[in-house]
């Protein structure tokens, strides 16, 4: 509603008045959005909080709250020493471990909106600035991520101080800005050791320090023994959990052998070539499930604002921006990472590359833009994704896992069985699943070990299957299928179809 006085003003005085009640009204309305979503966006996350440890992953999360052990993989290696810390902080509150380990993420999510408001505020408006902020928290699938008990949704916040800390120090120079940085590199390495590759963005500011003659050759020396120090505290921590250094370096080979030639599926020890990697790494991971969570509108209304950002790139000099040089470099640094050491069966470990996207595109944007058009889209993008990540919220609570409906099944119908498993294991364990399972890897082992029970009926998960197929293995005739338990694989695509076989073999 406009509020006009009756004073009498020349025709252009009144039309100028307008369009300044106009601006203000658009600011006001794109704040209260803003603010909305934020609020709505944690609200729908704390009333639903995750309570199931469903995959192999979550499980170690979940027991490292009662017995901090690396070898008993309480949790797995690298031990993740400051995402077990909040952890145990918030368990002191919560009584259920796998909840404690998700209100932590949220809560510590929540506080990244500072440092994304802060990274922005010297080139964008107040008003662009809480948009900005309000699109990359509200982002979907950075949402639901952050409501499961796993490191990722931590490290997004860590990462985002981070982030700010390296543009805040290249703009100061006081030992506080200076040693920030240092410091929460380490928080971000000891919660997620996987984001190693944005150590990227620390040599990026001491190399701009030493060449805006900030810093001597000497201060980047002293800077990088005080970030080495940094992180020697949390590394020294695990040494002394795990009691020597030797048994603490045989652990991390064996972790690392694992991860790069076995269960990892990273590059080395996946069969896809490299343009099938790229393909499902940028457009099922990136594009698809981390910036649209699978949703058309979404995809519809994020095509339509790279197509405003490629028609008004001849005008962007984001290159020579520094806030854009840290988060292109540490972007492409973490993706080519993902491409090549992650598993690209996990869109999760592509979330940085998510968050990072959708900061430059709107950044760019709103920081050119000034038409009613792009407004009006984010602001569509803005209800589009709160509803999304409320729906999926409470999906998440309210669906069963397909891990856990497989171990209620077992509790209740196959008590004379035995099951073999792959990463299943440990939930059955977790669930406490009294029929007897055990984590298998060769069909010749497995031949050889079912021989020992005649009297028990012989269960084997479709991962266990998929494995001896993939040994080559000729299964036809030897299987049959007891049950199938689905549930929505954005929550977890490696388990989200779980099928029960009973082994017929005469």
């Amino acid at each position: 509603m406009y509020f006009f006085s009756f004073s009498i003003k020349e025709e252009g005085d009144l039309v100028k008045d307008i369009n300044i009640d106009e601006s203000i009204l658009v600011k006001r309305m794109i704040v209260t959005f803003s603010v909305l979503s934020i609020m709505f966006i944690l609200w729908s996350q704390l009333t639903h909080l995750n309570s199931y440890a469903a995959s192999y992953d979550q499980v170690d999360f979940a027991l490292a709250l009662d017995r901090f052990d690396l070898m008993a993989m309480q949790p797995h290696f690298p031990g993740y020493p400051y995402f077990i810390l909040g952890g145990l902080i918030v368990h002191l509150f919560v009584n259920d471990q796998v909840s404690s380990l998700t209100l932590f993420n949220i809560l510590f999510y929540f506080s990244a909106c500072i440092p994304m408001y802060l990274l922005v505020r010297d080139y964008l408006s107040k008003t662009h600035g809480i948009l900005l902020t309000a699109i990359c928290y509200s982002s979907t699938y950075l949402v639901i991520s952050v409501n499961q008990p796993m490191s990722e949704g931590a490290a997004l916040a860590a990462f985002s101080w981070y982030f700010w800390s390296l543009v805040n120090s290249l703009k100061k120079n006081d030992l506080l800005s200076t040693i920030l940085p240092l410091f929460l590199l380490s928080v971000l390495l000891g919660i997620r050791l996987s984001y190693l590759p944005f150590t990227v963005g620390l040599l990026i500011l001491l190399y701009k320090k030493r060449k805006s003659r900030q810093f001597s050759s000497k201060k980047v020396i002293y800077s990088l023994l005080i970030a080495g120090i940094f992180q020697f505290i949390w590394v020294f921590a695990l040494v002394i959990s795990e009691g020597n250094l030797k048994g603490f370096i045989k652990l991390s080979l064996a972790f690392t052998s694992g991860h790069f030639n076995n269960w990892g599926n990273t590059v080395v020890a996946d069969n896809q070539s490299i343009f099938e990697r790229i393909k499902i790494v940028a457009f099922d991971n990136l594009l698809w499930t981390g910036l649209t969570a699978q949703t058309v509108v979404i995809a519809v209304i994020y095509i339509l604002l790279f197509g405003l950002f490629i028609f008004r790139l001849k005008r962007f000099h984001f290159i020579t921006d520094h806030t854009m040089q840290f988060a292109i470099l540490m972007g492409g640094a973490y993706f080519i990472w993902a491409l090549f050491a992650q598993n690209s069966d996990k869109p999760r470990h592509i979330l940085p590359v998510i968050l990072l996207l959708i900061f430059i595109l709107f950044y760019n944007l709103l920081k050119e833009s000034r038409n009613i058009l792009t407004y009006l889209l984010c602001i569509i993008l803005l209800i589009a994704q709160s509803y999304s990540s409320f729906k999926l919220l409470k999906r998440q609570i309210s669906e069963v896992p397909a891990t856990i409906q497989l171990a209620n099944y077992l509790k209740k119908n196959e008590q004379s069985s035995i099951v073999y498993t792959w990463e299943e294991t440990r939930v059955f364990d977790y669930e406490n699943v009294q029929v007897p399972h055990k984590q298998i890897e060769t069909y010749d082992f497995f031949l050889h070990d079912q021989s020992y029970y005649k009297n028990k009926k012989i269960l084997l998960t479709n991962k266990v299957v998929e494995g001896f197929k993939e040994q080559g293995n000729d299964l036809s005739g030897k299987i049959k299928v007891i049950r199938e338990f689905k549930s929505d694989p954005i929550f977890d695509p490696v388990y989200d179809e779980v099928v029960l076989y009973e082994w017929v073999n005469q």
